[in-house]
């Protein structure tokens, strides 16, 4: 299908260009409504680490600027905001967190919501390129279930609000999908550019982007045969353009940035294909993102699709997915927001068995009486979607832990050099207390070092390294520390400390036996 109007129902409506067009508004304006609920919780609901580390980031880049809020703020902090911000290992360019500086520059300070303000509408638009790719492969109505699932899926709620260059990502990759079917049904210029440019800013954003935009697009052009792609100038164009963003930025921050390290390490581990546990546990991460049965759905839409380059194309985003999976065993286990890109490919298979049983619905129910339930029950499973989202945000409340972490930011003193074994390393205490630690390691950092293959040196060795010079040891995950036994005792042992909510704070400045080696 093309983007003209058909003469298909469209939810028992005319399928009329003007009727399509307020139906999407008003699914993209209920997906905005159903992410506001609870809106000034603070962003650790969900995915804190990589919140707190893009927050740091845009705070450092909003105070190099010159502006009467930054003028006006104590140097000592302006400075540390800098420094912080700067440390901060930059692994794609930092696009969300200069649009969130500069989103501060225009309102006078800094607003910890504006990152998830920015999260939540890109999410949100990257409905529209989805809508009008699935109305060209399925139906209309396959396509406004297909949005319905992108929007209003209760993981797909969550993970947009979140600060982090994902939502936005898998917008520019629907953008890129989108032109990349126009282009294969309509080999103009004009599209190739458009689905070229597309693909090449979603791989910038965040390169993984590749699996998803990269291996659809030669899914396409291998479907028209040797003769065709081998000739066709225009699919070179498209993959130079797709390719030079992402390789020029990459090539410039590994070599005169440095950053060599942040972009490449710690990220591939072929030996988890062989552990049973790890295809467990990915499995156990897709339930918690979509759901066994609708990802079943989803799976059976493939054997729905009639159009072979439409089966091709649909198949070719799984198999994406299945690499990207493989090529990142580690985090595609243990971090939900990796699944992000799989939401759309999803709610594509949904919108085609949607489409089919619609079809069924609107042959069987004539009766406008029927088909107005029908609508209800439609509306009606959206407000399902507002009670789950709406229950599961405000079981959680993190509005204290702005307070908790600035007061104990003041109690240690900012001026202290400090080791913590403590919450995404580091970042709150760095974020809210203006205090950068040293950071103990976590049961979870020596899981990915043994990984590497590294170890941590020897307990006493590894004390000393990383206590030199420092006067407080501070502990915040209580549970950690109990297992990790030998440095408990130790710390209580040699230090004198202070307890408070959920605290520890050793002095290492005033060790309870001074003549003896405690490193």
């Amino acid at each position: 299908m093309t983007d003209t109007i058909s003469d298909e129902k469209v939810l028992f409506l005319p399928n009329k260009k003007g009727v399509v067009a307020i139906l999407v508004l008003i699914f993209l304006l209920a997906g905005i409504g159903i992410r506001l609920l609870d809106f000034t919780d603070m962003p650790l609901d969900f995915a804190s680490t990589r919140q707190l580390h893009s927050l740091i980031m845009a705070r450092g880049l909003y105070y190099q600027m010159d502006t009467p809020d930054t003028r006006s703020m104590p140097q000592d902090l302006r400075s540390f905001g800098i420094n912080a911000g700067k440390a901060e290992p930059v692994i794609e360019p930092p696009i969300m967190e200069h649009l969130v500086a500069y989103t501060y520059s225009i309102i006078g300070g800094e607003n910890i919501f504006v990152g998830r303000v920015y999260s939540i509408l890109f999410w949100v638009l990257g409905g529209i390129p989805l809508f009008l790719m699935v109305r060209r492969l399925i139906s209309v109505n396959g396509a406004f279930a297909a949005l319905a699932f992108y929007l209003f899926t209760h993981f797909g709620v969550y993970a947009s609000r979140s600060f982090q260059p994902d939502p936005m990502t898998v917008m520019f990759i629907l953008w890129a999908l989108y032109f990349q079917v126009r282009w294969s049904q309509a080999d103009t210029l004009k599209n190739g550019i458009l689905a070229g440019v597309f693909t090449g800013i979603a791989i910038l954003v965040k390169a993984p982007s590749i699996f998803f935009t990269g291996i659809p697009f030669a899914a396409l052009v291998l479907h028209k045969g040797f003769k065709y792609w081998i000739k066709n100038w225009k699919i070179y164009l498209i993959a130079v353009l797709a390719i030079l963003p992402a390789f020029l930025f990459n090539f410039l921050s590994a070599t005169v940035g440095g950053k060599g390290g942040s972009i490449f390490g710690a990220r591939f581990f072929p030996q988890l294909w062989t552990d049973y546990a790890w295809y467990l546990s990915w499995l156990k991460m897709l339930k918690s993102v979509a759901g066994h049965f609708v990802l079943l759905v989803s799976l059976f839409g493939f054997f729905l699709i009639s159009k072979k380059e439409t089966r091709w194309f649909y198949g070719s985003l799984w198999l994406g997915y299945l690499l990207f999976g493989f090529v990142f065993a580690y985090h595609i286990s243990t971090h939900n927001y990796y699944h992000l890109p799989l939401l759309p490919i999803i709610a594509i298979g949904f919108g085609q068995v949607f489409a089919m049983v619609y079809s069924r619905l609107e042959a069987v129910n004539r009766d406008w009486l029927n088909r107005i339930l029908i609508v209800v029950l439609f509306i009606f499973s959206y407000g399902l979607c507002l009670q789950r989202v709406r229950g599961s945000l405000i079981a959680s409340d993190y509005r204290y832990d702005a307070t908790y972490w600035t007061e104990l930011g003041k109690k240690i003193d900012r001026n202290a050099s400090v080791v913590a074994l403590t919450q995404d390393y580091g970042y709150r205490i760095n974020y809210w207390g203006y205090i950068n630690p040293t950071l103990w390691p976590t049961s979870e950092e020596s899981t990915i070092k043994n990984l590497q293959g590294a170890t941590d040196p020897a307990f006493l060795q590894m004390f000393k390294e990383l206590t030199a010079g420092k006067t407080i040891f501070l502990v915040t995950i209580p549970g950690e520390f109990e297992t990790q036994p030998q440095l408990k005792e130790y710390l209580f042992d040699n230090y004198p400390y202070e307890q408070g909510d959920g605290y520890y704070i050793f002095h290492l400045d005033r060790p309870l036996h001074p003549n003896s080696d405690q490193g």
